[in-house]
């Protein structure tokens, strides 16, 4: 791996070409090191510059035939004819179990071709989601091919494997075969491999970009990226810039329904090193502001579990290198789904044998994801998924479609309104009214989320509401509505300030079911903990709503809320 992550200065400048027909003893790729490897331990540090301007040019569409096959020792790969051949027959064979769609084109104008698996595949079903990708680097054809071969397992195992079944009948499974076709294509034009990596669009000076270095999480932050177009590592000339970025963008942002993201697990097939890996790329610091720590504990439990499964190493992303725009990293950082690249393999072009027996060896894990798609915190133990894998979980870190001023009645100026975000500590002399702190994470709802210590600076004065997205409520009993509170105010402080939760009905009935009031003294900020049952309200949907008060002319109150949950009925 070290020896593979050296040699890319030199492949970016001169190309090894190997024919894929060749045979091993005639340095075939599946006996040589010298392409570059996705993944190392010893990789360099690039120092991002400034942005390039983005190429002007434009190309038109090649169609897949212009491509050559695979032969010989590779046989068994798919060009992009092939697999869209393969996977189209699949569908037409199994129209009850899967549906194909475009999510959009390559750069040259290729299909993003998307499968969608499910026992009932032509609902959308509200049931948890997973979503399965390869072919980010053009050089990883492996990847693809775990991609086409999850397609196979999932048809030809529904109603036979047990395990299948389950994931079938109880999850919808999102299958993007090859994100780069352009370059997986071009990899292997003209009967050679060529080493290439980036997709295929003209920048400034050269070709590609980088399609895991070009998403809009800590873009061209840190580590192995590049702001220089030729770089094997080029992150782009801004955040999306690549078509097929944009595609898959677009897509992951279609699956959030009612304020919520259906797609809780996913995985990026790469090669290679046998790894597990999960996110952040780009920190090395295990728990950082963006990521809590029972995050970090379920994420990194699965991840374990698939190593124990498949037989690679887990870790964290960067404790191999810190690199930063990776898709994992944008996955968990913007919608918090719990991503994994798994680098297959100990070298890219491994020979038809190595390729099948290596993807069957990702089988049971991959499987074994989309199962915790249904709770991705059940290794945690299961008071803690009774807690978190109800039927409402917000820990406020991303939005989740609160509204507030819902009704357009509230009547606290902007600044003292219920705001997502990192409070600034606000004191009353030593007493702290609102701290800096929240009780998981880094951000919490509060109100008035900047600093102020008298009346009218930042803190509430007026009443401000926000309500929840629609919750579907099990039929069960024994489900309670839990919480994180802060309600801290001045010695003026009198009964008309509060704080409360609200149930709202369907057919619009509000229901106070818990509240705080103000009282003659300086009470500080501190976090407490609520839970109130919802046996009223079993098998219907509501929403939450919070309603903070500052009744007086002059007095100084600040509330806030967090890790907003609805557990699992007992």
């Amino acid at each position: 791996m070290r020896r593979l992550i050296r040699a890319l200065a030199s492949l970016a400048l001169a190309a090894t070409l190997v024919a894929p027909g060749a045979s091993a003893s005639a340095g075939a790729p599946g006996s040589t090191p010298s392409a570059p490897a996705a993944r190392s331990a010893s990789s360099p540090t690039a120092s991002p510059a400034s942005a390039l301007p983005r190429a002007t040019s434009s190309a038109s569409v090649i169609t897949a035939t212009t491509t050559s096959a695979f032969k010989g020792s590779w046989s068994s790969y798919h060009t992009y004819a092939e697999m869209v051949a393969d996977i189209k027959a699949v569908a037409a064979a199994h129209p009850d179990l899967v549906s194909l769609r475009s999510i959009g084109t390559s750069y040259r104008g290729r299909t993003l071709w998307l499968a969608k698996v499910s026992q009932n595949v032509t609902a959308d079903t509200g049931r948890p989601e997973v979503l399965f990708e390869g072919g980010t680097h053009a050089l990883e054809h492996m990847g693809v091919e775990m991609t086409i071969r999850m397609l196979h397992w999932l048809v030809n195992g529904y109603g036979s494997d047990a395990q299948v079944t389950s994931v079938v009948n109880t999850r919808t499974v999102w299958i993007l075969f090859n994100l780069n076709p352009d370059g997986s294509e071009y990899d292997i034009s003209n009967g050679v491999f060529h080493s290439w990596r980036k997709n295929r669009q003209p920048n400034a000076t050269s070709t590609g970009t980088d399609l895991n270095r070009n998403w809009n999480y800590h873009w061209g932050c840190c580590g192995l990226v590049s702001a220089h177009p030729a770089s094997v590592y080029y992150r782009g000339a801004a955040p999306y810039s690549a078509p097929e970025v944009r595609a898959l963008k677009a897509f992951v942002a279609s699956r959030v329904v009612n304020g919520r993201q259906m797609i809780r697990t996913a995985i990026d097939f790469h090669e290679s090193g046998r790894f597990v890996l999960w996110p952040y790329d780009y920190t090395k610091t295990n728990v950082p502001a963006d990521m809590t720590a029972q995050d970090h504990s379920a994420i990194a439990a699965i991840a374990k579990k698939m190593a124990a499964l498949n037989g690679y190493k887990a870790m964290q992303s960067s404790d191999m290198y810190v690199d930063s725009g990776s898709l994992s990293d944008w996955l968990y950082g913007t919608y918090r789904i719990f991503a994994y690249t798994i680098e297959m393999g100990v070298n890219v072009y491994r020979t038809n044998s190595v390729m099948l027996a290596e993807t069957a060896r990702n089988r049971t894990a991959a499987l074994a994801l989309a199962a915790a798609a249904g709770c991705p915190y059940a290794l945690l133990g299961t008071a803690v998924a009774n807690s978190r894998c109800g039927a409402f979980d917000d820990d406020f870190e991303i939005a989740r479609g609160w509204a507030v001023n819902p009704d357009g009645t509230d009547t606290a100026p902007a600044s003292g309104r219920w705001a997502r975000g990192k409070p600034a500590a606000s004191k009353i002399g030593s007493v702290v009214l609102q701290p800096a702190t929240v009780p998981s994470g880094r951000d919490a709802l509060v109100t008035g989320i900047a600093a102020g210590t008298s009346a009218g600076a930042n803190d509430l004065d007026g009443t401000t509401t926000v309500r929840s997205v629609p919750i579907a409520l099990s039929a069960g009993a024994g489900q309670h509505l839990t919480f994180r509170w802060l309600f801290a105010h001045a010695a003026d402080s009198t009964a008309e300030d509060h704080l409360r939760a609200i149930v709202e009905a369907q057919d619009g009935t509000q229901t106070i079911i818990w509240e705080k009031l103000g009282s003659a003294a300086l009470v500080g900020g501190t976090w407490g903990s609520a839970s109130v049952s919802l046996d009223a309200w079993a098998g219907q949907t509501i929403r939450i709503r919070f309603e903070a008060t500052d009744g007086g002319s002059a007095s100084v109150v600040e509330a806030g809320i967090d890790d907003v949950r609805v557990t699992r009925p007992s």
